[in-house]
């Protein structure tokens, strides 16, 4: 019986070392966040100070964000052309880019405004991949929707600070 038990341990042992195999190289992706934020936003403006958003570069390199777009749910649903940023557009390492929105039809066919009342806007870099959006709060005409610090958290704020460090 001693002698089965063996040979039974003998043959399934040589039997599993036949069957090994390679395992699997298992690879993980890393997916890097993006740079480019959308950074401040004021949607209270009036004919000598129009709407505006701001983008921000949280890198350490410049970068070119020409062709760069912003949209709201018109853009988004297709019933109306998004708002691009002009070819060759570069953004310096920790800079900022301010996008006025309140323009004439005939400078920007897009139509794009920023609601009074808040809304949701996207950020997509030139492959049309969305890289950023955010729904922002109605604001007052002496606040605006910053993330605090640059890059971080949204929160309105009584400090407008169009093209510098947000507070």
């Amino acid at each position: 019986m001693k002698i089965r038990i063996a040979l039974l341990f003998l043959v399934a042992s040589i039997a599993l070392m036949s069957c090994s195999r390679e395992e699997p190289t298992i690879t993980e992706t890393v997916v890097q966040p993006t740079i480019i934020k959308m950074n401040e936003i004021y949607s209270r403006g009036v004919a000598d100070n129009p709407d505006w958003l701001e983008i921000y570069n949280a890198g350490t390199t410049t970068v070119n964000i020409g062709g760069y777009k912003i949209y709201d749910s018109g853009g988004q649903s297709g019933t109306k052309p998004k708002l691009e940023i002009p070819a060759g557009t570069s953004l310096p390492a920790k800079g900022f880019y301010v996008m006025v929105t309140d323009i004439a039809l005939s400078v920007n066919p897009a139509g794009f405004g920023l609601s009074s009342g808040g809304e949701e806007v996207w950020l997509e870099d030139k492959s049309g991949t969305v890289i950023d959006n955010v729904v922002f709060t109605a604001m007052e005409t002496t606040q605006s929707y910053s993330r605090i610090p640059d890059g971080g958290n949204w929160a309105l704020t009584n400090t407008i600070t169009r093209g510098a460090t947000n507070k």
